[in-house]
């Protein structure tokens, strides 16, 4: 369904959930729908996937996985060897992302959304991020949550998360998909990156990892003269098996 169509949407779309308006919430469940039926159209998949670290600090060899999902949720992840994940943004529904936010908006025009995109922006909370606040100050503010959907695909581009205030932006992470089309039937991600603006010692509450390496890097570290960092995690994901385990 072309943009457009967004302009002309029944009220007969169940209200739900918390936005910021009622022509929002139509609006805005619309592409929530859209977004998790797609998702679903995926019973179960097989996919190798590699991790690449590019933290300040830190070099660690490029870990690889075999992932295996079954609907709703039970994900199994494989490795050989010692490997670091993303909590967050990998392998979540867009009905669970989008439930973690309050007070949704509805954005159809803005100067970074590209054609065929739109964006629900909206307020989450840290917990719900899965994310450790560079200070306990930040905290007490609430993060923006701007979530990019392709409409032609119903799928996330990308997912951002910031602190605003009238003269700062602090930037938390951002998570940017691009995807591929298998059996021409469903898109599915081939690369995310991650990227995060947390201290060093924070990294701990955010990964996953398979091994304690981890928590003695935190031990070492000295809480008050860690600087924010900026790292990145790039996934890449490959040899798709979709929908063969029934």
């Amino acid at each position: 369904m072309r943009l457009i169509n967004f302009l002309i949407i029944f009220m007969s779309f169940a209200i739900t959930g918390n936005y910021a308006s009622k022509i929002d919430s139509i609006r805005c469940q619309y592409v929530i729908d859209k977004t998790n039926a797609n998702f679903q159209k995926v019973k179960n998949y097989n996919v190798d996937i590699s991790v690449e670290l590019d933290i300040p600090g830190i070099r660690m060899p490029i870990s690889n996985y075999v992932v295996s999902f079954n609907q709703p949720d039970q994900i199994e992840i494989k490795s050989k060897e010692f490997g670091i994940l993303p909590k967050t943004g990998l392998f979540e529904s867009p009905e669970e992302n989008f439930n973690n936010l309050e007070d949704k908006v509805f954005i159809l025009k803005d100067d970074s959304l590209i054609e065929n995109e739109v964006m629900v922006e909206g307020y989450a909370i840290f917990d719900s991020l899965k994310f450790a606040s560079p200070n306990a100050y930040l905290e007490m503010l609430e993060p923006i949550v701007r979530v990019k959907v392709d409409t032609l695909n119903w799928v996330i581009n990308s997912v951002v998360a910031s602190i605003e205030t009238r003269k700062k932006k602090i930037p938390l992470f951002q998570i940017e998909n691009i995807y591929n089309r298998f059996d021409s039937e469903f898109v599915m991600p081939v690369k995310s990156t991650a990227k995060y603006y947390i201290k060093d010692k924070k990294l701990s509450n955010w990964l996953s990892k398979d091994s304690d390496y981890l928590n003695q890097m935190k031990q070492s570290q000295n809480s008050d003269s860690e600087p924010i960092v900026e790292g990145t995690i790039e996934v890449k994901y490959s040899n798709y098996v979709i929908n063969k385990n029934d």
